[in-house]
């Protein structure tokens, strides 16, 4: 199932309502195939949008992403530590896309991305935009800078320094990617305005992260028996034969980072 042919769509903004109604992935497989025959490739988001490559191969999704799926669908708080490359950017920027697309639940509502890592801020903010660049190259989101409009869904990506930036009144997504990576005083901030976030349940809130080093706000998460956040763990093993070629991840395991990028290790 490799998806539609590229030259489909390319129309304007109403070839958005293609999306409508449509599951994110269909996680069984028969069902799957059947449903993509019958349907001439429009059985779902991602194959309509067409599949995520990475180094220049294109990917369906895996079972392991289906649990990736199900936390992000069934609670208001996510945290998620993940081996580095695994494909969780990726997913999540999909996922809320979904979320946008298939339904009216987020119009006039705001998405607020947060980067760790401010190199990573303008890679973040192109790889959303760029999602629709293959199927629908005619749909161009109003932007400026780092903040667009997608339907009428406005999101903002803010650097680490931004935090304080985030307004709580409209926001129904928070996402923080890269979130062991912050600073000191910026994890102090964002870990009030996600207290509040989730006292008030009306922003589901997902922060993820690569481990960094230890005693930070990723690993009190983590050890908080009592902690709002529903968590999921997903080493390098669950992207073995998948995401990671197996020669790719033994050349990996002889660095010294190998540890904390890929199982999951802090650093102390």
């Amino acid at each position: 199932m490799q998806g539609l042919d590229p030259s489909i769509f390319t129309r304007g903004k109403d070839s958005m309502s293609t999306f409508l109604d449509k599951p994110f992935w269909i996680w069984n497989d028969s069902i799957h195939k059947t449903e993509y025959v019958n349907s001439n490739g429009h059985c779902c988001f991602n194959h309509i949008l067409s599949l995520p490559i990475k180094g220049g191969i294109q990917y369906p999704f895996f079972h392991f992403q289906s649990l990736i799926f199900s936390v992000l669908e069934q609670n208001q708080n996510v945290w998620i530590k993940k081996a580095r490359g695994i494909g969780l950017t990726t997913f999540v920027l999909r996922y809320l896309a979904w979320k946008i697309l298939s339904s009216s639940e987020m119009d006039y509502k705001s998405i607020y991305i947060i980067t760790g890592n401010d190199e990573s801020l303008d890679e973040v903010a192109s790889k959303f935009k760029n999602l629709f660049n293959k199927r629908f190259p005619l749909v161009k989101l109003e932007s400026m800078f780092t903040d667009f409009w997608l339907k009428n869904t406005w999101i903002k990506i803010l650097s680490r320094k931004n935090v304080l930036d985030i307004e709580i009144c409209d926001a129904a997504y928070l996402f923080i990617d890269e979130a062991d990576y912050l600073g000191h005083s910026e994890q102090t901030v964002l870990e009030q305005k996600a207290s509040y976030f989730a006292e008030k349940g009306n922003c589901k809130t997902i922060m993820a992260s690569t481990p960094n080093k230890s005693g930070g706000l990723f690993q009190k998460i983590e050890n908080d028996s009592t902690s709002k956040y529903a968590k999921l763990k997903l080493d390098y093993r669950y992207g073995l034969g998948t995401i990671y070629d197996r020669m790719f991840i033994e050349k990996k395991k002889l660095e010294p980072e190998f540890e904390r990028e890929y199982n999951l290790k802090y650093e102390r």
